[in-house]
């Protein structure tokens, strides 16, 4: 068995390369802890829990420390040079970051601070706050689609890699998976995981936000997961749920909230000033799904079932990883476009790059023949995601080898070229 695997973070490299202080932040349970202590260098570690005290686990032990002592060795250690690590930060009293303001000029060591409200991130980095310009913030989300599926492909075939991943990007999930089982047994130990530890998750994190899970967020929550993508699209499934109307208005805070959060992300809509919203984790929304079509959460439900729902789900996540992953290759932004139907379009600049089909299976030269329709106005790549398949000269077929291979050779896996021409099909 595979369980338990170390996935190798990119961010690590955004926090150890600056030289001054830096603010690592993000939702609950993304693997920040891990992070700073087990993949990143660092010479002290601190973490503050939520009762007030202070550990200091820098050595092998771990010692209790009193806030004024946890505030003097603070004060000594940062005259050293050396990398100091205080997780949960947001935890202690608000003078803290006066106290490191005053503590800056003669600072010879590196501070990272380490955040899992999103809520704490924007008070720091506020106009008001005494750390404005003096730490760097680096976002900690969802295990980068890079980094889960170069690591994954050390393990699997890279075929089956690339479809473990969407699922995988919460670091949590891995400890209760055997990649090198089959996929539908895989899913199974996911539905199993996410049955019991999903809702805990968000509780936790409404925790941390210091709002209270309402009715109404998880309603949201559940609505996204079905399919509602906008606003009025919410509001308007809502409102035949309790039989009252619900404003798209009032959706659109409840949202803004969700995304504050980091439980909802938003892709802009190609050439028009509009979003549709998605949850952030596959894992989540899956959850989500499944409870809001089978009750799964309370009810023992038979696991062909779960497993049956499951799988109308996985093509959905996969082809938004898929995106998202090209996206990252190319520093680009994905886009949704609904005219013409697309899985993604590439965008840089305000310019598009890539038109991006993805197909869970195989391709076909007719699937080929049908996104260089779709895309006649479109001077950009034409590109097909699949397992393996056929195209033509106009269309990019990239298989998952050779987008790991652009991933291990730091290059981008499409070209320059665009449309210039249009066939169609003898």
């Amino acid at each position: 068995m595979v369980m338990g695997i170390t996935v190798p973070r990119s961010e690590v490299k955004e926090i150890e390369e600056p030289k001054g202080w830096v603010l690592v932040f993000g939702r609950r349970k993304t693997g920040k802890t891990f992070l700073v202590r087990k993949l990143m260098r660092h010479d002290y570690y601190f973490f503050v829990t939520r009762g007030g005290e202070i550990f200091d686990a820098t050595g092998e032990g771990i010692e209790i420390l009193s806030y004024q002592a946890f505030r003097e060795r603070i004060r000594r250690l940062i005259e050293k040079r050396a990398v100091i690590v205080i997780d949960e930060f947001q935890r202690l009293p608000g003078e803290f970051l006066d106290f490191l303001h005053f503590l800056k000029p003669s600072a010879r060591a590196k501070l990272v601070l380490v955040g899992s409200s999103m809520l704490v991130a924007r008070k720091v980095l506020s106009t008001r706050s005494p750390l404005l310009g003096i730490v760097k913030p680096v976002r900690v989300g969802l295990i980068r689609p890079a980094d889960i599926f170069a690591t994954l492909s050390r393990a699997v075939e890279p075929a089956k890699a690339l479809k473990l991943s969407p699922l995988l990007r919460d670091p949590w999930i891995l400890e209760y998976v055997d990649i090198k089982a089959p996929l539908e047994e895989v899913i199974d130990q996911v539905v199993e995981a996410v049955r019991y530890a999903c809702r805990g998750i968000v509780g936790e994190v409404f925790l941390e936000e210091d709002r209270e899970l309402t009715e109404r967020y998880e309603a949201v929550l559940r609505a996204i997961a079905l399919g509602n993508q906008t606003p009025g699209q919410v509001a308007s499934h809502l409102s035949g749920i309790w039989g009252n109307t619900i404003k798209s208005q009032d959706v659109k805070k409840y949202i803004a909230n969700l995304a504050e959060m980091g439980l909802v992300k938003r892709y802009r809509i190609y050439q028009r000033k509009r979003f549709i919203y998605k949850i952030n984790s596959p894992l989540l929304d899956l959850f989500y799904y499944l409870d809001s079509k089978l009750g799964f959460y309370e009810l023992d439900v038979p696991q062909n079932l779960t497993r049956e729902k499951a799988l109308t789900k996985i093509p959905l996540y996969f082809e938004d990883f898929a995106v998202e992953l090209l996206a990252h290759l190319m520093g680009a932004e994905p886009q949704k476009s609904f005219k013409p139907e697309l899985d993604g379009i590439l965008v840089k600049s305000g310019k598009p790059v890539a038109a991006v089909e993805v197909k869970f299976g195989e391709a076909t030269r007719r699937d080929a023949y049908k996104l260089l329709e779709k895309t006649q106005h479109l001077k950009c790549q034409n590109i097909i995601v699949a397992e393996k398949g056929e195209t033509i000269e106009e269309v990019k077929l990239l298989t998952p080898n050779e987008i790991l291979k652009a991933i291990y050779e730091k290059k981008p896996c499409i070209s320059r070229s665009t449309n210039t021409a249009n066939h169609s099909p003898n």
